[in-house]
């Protein structure tokens, strides 16, 4: 294949990088042979790929799937070279476009402003894309006839990239809000430097990082033990995260030693060039064209390795546009040959204005330490204390008088009727409250006490059985914790949650909770979910509108708009099909959709409604799931144990949802997942809202095989029980495994592999390529050869299923299933969200997970920030208070 030239590997970066922001791009389809298995698809995806990714731009990016999938249907191929040759005419043509010269006319604001640096001279921030600025003239001759060179200003990579089709708002400029300009007394436009972290930022900027007392806090309503319950679970993985942008300073090379501060601009994430990972604080940027890499692939080059999931060489060695470790070269001012990005010369930038990032770090410790938060971080801060009597007995009275709120308004969504149900409890446990400290017994509220517990703050002793046991292991980034798993009696857990429906399965390390909506099932929630274990919540759809799910409404509302379809049974694309052919089969074999042999295909619905449409798309679906969702505290966008809430607005929020995924399901098909092995970066809640047979097949055959599917999926007595019962339909199976267990899972599944003859891929991942389903075979010999054991569940109508964040999972689909999923950052797998961000990075550019969409470093430090915010200013509030009082007496 011909490479393409110079100036069409500018244009192609270009529409890489803008692919990287989310911005719009064209799709352009490329057709090659079909390959054998799933195995082979990625081979020859990877053959496939143009020696430099960085050189293939919207063409490469946007045909991914069109690589990898295969149309199930019967129809004629164009030839690839004809394609190939058509693209390379658009490149060149773009190319052309991208070199002319283009006469921009400024708006009238930018006009004024303009016109205002010019008059004053003054330094400001560059307030235009490059390609907008004034660039001094060439050579003037002055009175004495000597000869003055004016340097240009250099246009950032994105800038020198654009063509007349570009040429809009869709261009982020990297030096925009960040490189110093000034106007010299010639009217020239000069660059004087970049902004400075300590004296630059406004205290409009400040107040988006640092704590204070006049800064409201993001999230919603968030009491003490919230607060408190955050900072046990995520303020560890916080403090790892300070103690490595540290490290930023002993490994910056620059010798001038500056550090130049980047302001957060509304709308968008900043991303590394190199492992596309978001670009927390500390980074290195080029001044010449705004390469920016993060701390991690910096640490990695300086130390000679190159990244993992990097951009492979081709046969010539390095890669064009790229250097030999990978990263993109710079591009020359004066258009010259590219170079290489050295070390020493890249400037090191922050993101965090001033120094918030220490000030929180500092505070942090202190407040938990004062607030009687359990530390396992092992730094210094975290083994001071507070030898203040007073100020203790203060403390610790705040907290017993916040537990006696929780256990009483139960959560801080609660309902008003919730509230008034539980107000004459409330009001006896005041009263008991009142007596203990007029005669200073040590009295925590509650349902049920015994001497065992009485006294004792479940946070304060969150990790007393656990102090004899290594739950810390070491990880990509930093100490990954893993509670040892928990199996309970429904003696137990009746004592903890007296009045709670539940049931326990898998031998009492699967909690089933049957009353959707009852006040205190976040007691026993939080039991099993701490320990990193799946939950079941049933009863889910007496919340929901049913009929809004049902198939014909979307056959209604839908039926005409094309999507693509995937044949379960091989894995192969159906494209562009009007939806109506998908909806109708749900209840009617032959209105289903025949393959190559005529036999209906097993169909699942691809990425409907796309990305974050959903709530456009399905308004009052949307609404209805909303209102109904289980666990509100957690799967809320606002929910308070929610920490993504904790986000400011101005940052691009991640991605979490709704999606749908709608399919067939047959149990005759045992080796076959609707859903193949998986992880995800965040925590998820999967409802079934819908569950059929067709009517027009004879269904006994498929009914017997849905309970031999069950049996063979190893679930107990128990369940197996339920799924018999006339009023229940089992729609999926799920198989869902610990995360600590995710390591072996993958060492079985390579070792299978190459048993099989294939070849192992470098920078791919045999749970993230989702190329597997665990069969009983594979799962017997995972228990076998490895001791891992996952959790089989039958999700029934009504029915919802909570995966914690890096359990690998499968569905198998037992009929056909209509399911809705909410994804959620919960503090309790901060640390699994914060690892995958870390083993995402390693990933080849081409794969789906790669990039870091999740943006886990702010959600911690915004938590972190608003936790010590409230309780700060709780405590200030509160000696205020008594301050008050003695003033009075």
């Amino acid at each position: 294949m011909e490479l393409p030239t110079q100036a069409q590997q500018e244009m192609l970066q270009a529409s890489e990088f803008k692919l990287k922001r989310s911005l719009d791009s064209g799709q352009l389809s490329v057709l090659r042979p079909e390959p054998k298995s799933i195995i082979e698809i990625h081979i020859s995806n990877d053959n496939f790929k143009r020696p430099c990714l960085e050189a293939q731009g919207t063409e490469s990016e946007n045909s991914l799937e069109d690589h990898k999938i295969v149309n199930d249907l019967p129809q004629e191929r164009e030839s690839v070279p004809n394609e190939q040759d058509e693209h390379e005419e658009n490149g060149k043509e773009e190319a052309k476009q991208a070199t002319s010269e283009v006469t921009l006319v400024l708006t009238a604001e930018e006009l004024r402003l303009d016109e205002e640096y010019r008059k004053s001279c003054e330094t400001f921030r560059q307030h235009l894309p490059c390609f907008k600025l004034q660039q001094p003239p060439g050579p003037e001759s002055s009175e004495d006839d000597s000869t003055a060179v004016i340097e240009p200003i250099p246009k950032c990579r994105e800038c020198r990239r654009r063509s007349l089709a570009t040429a809009s708002s869709d261009v982020y400029c990297r030096f925009y809000e960040f490189r110093r300009l000034k106007y010299n007394e010639k009217g020239h436009l000069i660059v004087v430097g970049f902004p400075n972290p300590y004296s630059e930022p406004s205290a409009v900027d400040l107040a988006i990082w640092q704590p204070d007392a006049q800064t409201e806090p993001t999230s919603g309503f968030m009491d003490i033990q919230v607060c408190r319950y955050i900072l046990l679970h995520a303020g560890d993985q916080f403090c790892y995260l300070w103690r490595q942008e540290a490290e930023a300073l002993k490994l910056h090379e620059n010798p001038d030693g500056t550090i130049a501060w980047k302001k957060a601009v509304q709308g968008i994430r900043e991303i590394c060039d190199v492992c596309d990972t978001t670009l927390f604080n500390y980074h290195w940027t080029c001044r010449k064209c705004g390469f920016g890499v993060c701390l991690d692939c910096f640490k990695d080059r300086k130390e000679g390795q190159p990244r993992v999931g990097a951009r492979r060489k081709n046969a010539g060695g390095a890669q064009k546009g790229c250097d030999e470790y990978h990263w993109l070269l710079c591009t020359h001012p004066s258009g010259g040959p590219n170079q290489q990005h050295a070390l020493s010369e890249l400037m090191l930038t922050q993101i965090i204005a001033g120094d918030a990032l220490n000030v929180l770090g500092r505070l942090m410790h202190e407040v938990r330490s004062l607030w009687q938060v359990p530390q396992v971080c092992g730094c210094l801060l975290s083994k001071q204390e507070i030898k203040d009597s007073q100020l203790n007995d203060l403390i610790q009275d705040m907290i017993k008088e916040s537990q006696l709120k929780q256990h009483t308004s139960l959560s801080s969504l609660a309902s008003e009727q919730k509230l008034h149900q539980q107000q004459k409890l409330e009001e006896l446990h005041s009263k008991k409250l009142e007596f203990a400290r007029e005669r200073g017994i040590d009295y925590v509220p509650g349902r049920v006490w015994t001497k065992e517990t009485l006294g004792k703050d479940p946070i304060t002793s969150a990790f007393d059985n656990f102090k004899h046991i290594d739950f810390l292991r070491k990880g990509l980034a930093g100490l990954r914790r893993f509670l040892p798993p928990r199996a309970m009696t429904l003696a137990h857990s009746t004592q903890l949650a007296p009045g709670v429906p539940h049931e326990w399965l898998c031998d009492g390390k699967l909690l089933r909770l049957t009353d959707a909506m009852h006040p205190d099932n976040r007691v026993l929630f939080q039991e099993v979910w701490k320990c990193g274990q799946p939950v079941m919540i049933s009863e889910v759809a007496r919340s929901l509108n049913l009929a809004l799910w049902h198939p014909q409404a979307f056959c209604a509302d839908f039926g005409e708009k094309p999507n693509d379809l995937i044949n379960c049974l091989s894995g192969n694309l159906v494209p562009n099909q009007p939806m109506k052919h998908f909806w109708e089969g749900f209840q009617c074999m032959n209105k289903r959709l025949l393959d190559a042999n005529g036999k209906p295909m097993l169909l699942k619905l691809k990425d409907w409604p796309p990305g974050d449409d959903f709530a456009e798309i399905l308004p009052t679906r949307f609404a209805d799931l909303m209102k109904g969702l289980p666990m509100p505290e957690y799967t809320l966008r606002s929910g308070n144990l929610n920490i993504a809430s904790c986000l400011p607005k101005m940052f691009v929020p991640p991605d979490l949802g709704p999606k749908m995924y709608n399919a067939y399901g047959s149990a005759l098909h045992p080796d076959k997942g609707t859903t193949n092995l998986h992880l995800d970066i965040s925590d998820a809640v999967n409802i079934m809202v819908y569950v059929g047979i067709p009517q027009d097949a004879d269904n006994k055959p498929q009914l017997a095989a849905t309970q031999k599917a069950i049996a063979l999926g190893g679930c107990d007595y128990i369940t197996r029980a339920r799924c018999q019962t006339s009023d229940v339909l089992p729609g999926a199976l799920w198989h869902i495994f610990p995360a600590r267990d995710a390591d072996k899972i993958r060492d079985l599944l390579n070792r299978v592999t190459l048993e099989k003859g294939y070849r192992l891929e470098p920078d791919h991942d045999p749970i993230h390529d989702q190329n597997w389903y665990l069969d009983d075979k594979l799962r017997a010999r995972l228990f076998t050869e490895y001791g891992v054991e996952g959790h089989p569940i039958v999700q029934c109508l009504g029915d919802a299923v909570f995966i914690p964040a890096g359990a690998p999972h499968q569905v198998q689909n037992l009929h056909n299933c209509i399911k809705v999923a909410e994804d959620f950052v919960s503090p309790e797998n901060i640390t699994h969200c914060y690892h995958l961000t870390h083993e995402f990075r390693r990933l080849s550019h081409s794969h789906t997970n790669h990039e870091d969409k999740l943006q886990i470093k702010n959600i911690i430090y915004h938590a972190i920030k608003d936790c010590c915010t409230i309780l700060t200013r709780a405590l200030d509030e509160r000696i205020d208070l008594e301050m008050a009082k003695l003033n009075k007496d």
